[in-house]
């Protein structure tokens, strides 16, 4: 075990292919040098319940599940919610979001919400974003929920913002050329843009100058023509 109290967690449904989540499940393995807990979880369940379900059984209920009679079955400190597919590409990658949830930050692969025409917000994204305990507790315990300001995850960016909490968003490196274009996609650009200028898209590859490249997530892993895309990119982190 590393330095610190921390999980992983992938949520997913059964739209996804079972070699998706074996493939996930051995990048992570190989990269996850402080050999963090790492929970695949089966769900009927959207994202965000998902992931307050899962603070639930971790012992802090948000508002969503408080009807519910949870029974807090784990203890702790830092949770790393990491998509299906998305996945570590070095072995610093998930102890550089461990120790940056440890050190009081809520640290996360930025996004915006431009689908909802709130794309000057930038917040820590689901694919990859670690938060600690008594920071989640500060803020008040949101849930994943998307709102009517962002998508899911994005309130705990939003009210840690408002609690005064370091941000560390990891930007986008690059993004891979998509291999189809659908037809209801042919009169829009398949990229997506920051408030600071950074594009991102489907195959996007997250990390710095100094620390090299730290994820890869695929987005929209449910479409058929992206899983061969992901499975490859898996392949390659494990030759």
């Amino acid at each position: 075990m590393g330095n610190h109290n921390a999980c992983l967690v992938s949520v997913f449904m059964d739209n996804i292919d079972p070699k998706t989540v074996e493939l996930q499940k051995k990048v992570v393995e190989k990269y996850n040098v402080s050999k963090y807990p790492h929970f695949q979880i089966k769900t009927n369940a959207t994202h965000a319940l998902s992931l307050d379900y899962f603070w639930g059984i971790n012992g802090v209920k948000v508002e969503t599940m408080q009807a519910q009679n949870l029974q807090k079955q784990m203890d702790f400190d830092i949770i790393l919610s990491l998509d299906i597919d998305c996945v570590p590409l070095s072995e610093i990658a998930i102890d550089h979001y461990v120790n940056g949830a440890a050190d009081s930050k809520l640290i996360g692969n930025a996004q915006s919400s431009n689908h909802i025409n709130n794309g000057e917000h930038m917040f820590a994204a689901p694919s990859a974003a670690a938060i600690h305990r008594e920071i989640f507790l500060t803020i008040g315990k949101p849930s994943a929920n998307p709102t009517v300001r962002g998508d899911v995850l994005e309130e705990y960016t939003w009210k840690a913002e408002k609690a005064g909490i370091k941000l560390d968003l990891i930007m986008p490196l690059r993004y891979d050329d998509p291999i189809v274009r659908y037809e209801w996609e042919k009169d829009r650009d398949l990229f997506w843009k920051l408030p600071n200028g950074i594009h991102y898209g489907q195959g996007t590859t997250y990390g710095s100058e100094e620390l090299g490249d730290l994820f890869y997530h695929n987005f929209q892993i449910f479409q058929s023509n992206n899983q061969q895309k992901f499975w490859e990119r898996c392949e390659k982190a494990l030759a």
